[in-house]
């Protein structure tokens, strides 16, 4: 002090517990001035012989006095030491003012190979030491668990989705998904992801997927084409082989350069669900399900199959299994019609004879007699007898006028038509 004065300073040691990426103690001192609170106190970080100052940290200089705005505007009556170390926790939470030294890596690898009820490799304690800069980082870079297998693994054989599978389990899942899925259902069992359908799906999933072996890479590359094809406004498949491409004459006949075919460019149908084209096979089952988005619906009239009491139609539904509501003009009905019934319906509207010549072309005859009857609109209730008109009321619960007395059944037949 000046004039070779002597005072006494009080000294003030501890630590202040700080959470930066783990929980940790720094060491600090606080002198304290005989003068104090008037005078400000002087802080300092007391790095032990393991730790080291970090020349980074904005509030701590290299010889470890700490400066924050707490110390350069210190108010007598104002300030306090609480509030001097509350500053200081937050500055050193945001900065860690020391750092560990790096310990010899032989010594942790011996470690790490010695420790009791552990058994790790050398290749993977090599690389754990090699990549980590202390005993507990690699021991967490060690002992990452499965969620599907439960087995402790490195986390350089983890897959970098926020769920960390280890590398067999993702192989195993997605090689067996990839030759059984739609390429949309190829997300990982724990997270969802990647999302190929969204924008730079397709890059993110060539990530994820370079992890399994090439043959079955190959066809998930081959799906991913495919889909993008798909997608394209122009681009058909051929209906005899494997082939597709873009068809942008106007006219329907679509010649194939492989096959040397001939197919619709148009006999094709949309998905309700997603819109995803398709073509269905004549003769079989109506009950179609997506094969992209997995919606349930009917082939002939594309209504949704629900199950049970999900249906919301009417409380009848509860007892149901799976189901659809089919209109009246639905394959689903006119298949038990007869081909003759079938013929009068598609008279009744022009009054025109069907064509003969067109009978026994197609074994699937009534299918194609229903897409001519739901193309002109024709509506079946017209030829419907008694018994089928009041089964349709009930079908779709609407109520049924009494019949009056002595009223002529084809009369009151036709008053329900109405």
């Amino acid at each position: 002090f000046p004039s070779k004065e002597k005072k006494k300073l009080v000294y003030l040691a501890g630590t202040v517990p700080v959470h930066y990426e783990s929980e940790y103690n720094i060491p600090v001192c606080i002198w304290l001035h005989e003068t104090h609170p008037v005078s400000r106190p002087r802080c300092y970080v007391c790095p032990s012989v393991s730790m080291v100052i970090n020349p980074y940290c904005p509030c701590v200089d290299p010889s470890g006095n700490i400066s924050l705005d707490g110390l350069k505007n210190w108010t007598h009556g104002v300030s306090d030491l609480s509030l001097l170390v509350s500053e200081m926790r937050r500055a050193f939470q945001v900065d860690t003012p020391l750092y560990a030294r790096c310990p010899d890596q032989a010594t942790m690898f011996l470690s790490l190979m010695r420790m009791k009820g552990r058994s790790f490799s050398p290749s993977d304690v090599m690389e754990a030491v090699q990549l980590n800069r202390d005993l507990p980082s690699a021991l967490r870079f060690l002992t990452h668990s499965c969620p599907i297998c439960q087995d402790q693994v490195t986390f350089s054989k983890m897959t970098h989705c926020s769920c960390f599978l280890c590398q067999t389990c993702f192989k195993t899942f997605f090689s067996a998904a990839i030759k059984e899925r739609s390429i949309d259902q190829l997300v990982c069992p724990q997270c969802g992801r990647p999302e190929v359908r969204g924008q730079g799906g397709m890059e993110e999933s060539m990530d994820y997927f370079n992890l399994l072996d090439t043959q079955v890479h190959e066809l998930f590359q081959r799906k991913l084409r495919d889909r993008a094809l798909q997608e394209m406004p122009n681009f058909c498949w051929c209906a005899h082989c494997s082939f597709g491409m873009l068809h942008e004459a106007d006219r329907l006949r679509m010649d194939c350069p492989s096959c040397k075919k001939s197919t619709c460019s148009q006999c094709r149908s949309p998905c309700p669900n997603c819109q995803f084209i398709f073509s269905l096979s004549k003769g079989g089952c109506l009950h179609f399900t997506c094969s992209q988005c997995q919606h349930q619906f009917c082939g002939g009239c594309s209504q949704t199959f629900t199950l049970g009491a999900a249906c919301g139609f009417s409380a009848d539904c509860g007892t149901k299994g799976l189901h659809a509501h089919h209109p009246r003009d639905c394959l689903y009905h006119l298949r038990d019609w007869s081909v003759t019934r079938l013929h009068l319906l598609l008279q009744e509207p022009c009054g025109q004879p069907a064509l003969p010549e067109y009978r026994g072309y197609c074994l699937h005859y009534k299918e194609r007699l229903v897409e001519l009857i739901n193309r002109c609109r024709a509506d079946p209730a017209v030829l419907f007898s008694l018994t089928e008109i009041m089964a349709e009321l009930q079908r779709w619960h609407v109520a049924m006028p009494t019949r009056k007395p002595d009223e002529p059944e084809p009369l009151y037949a036709q008053r329900l038509r109405l």
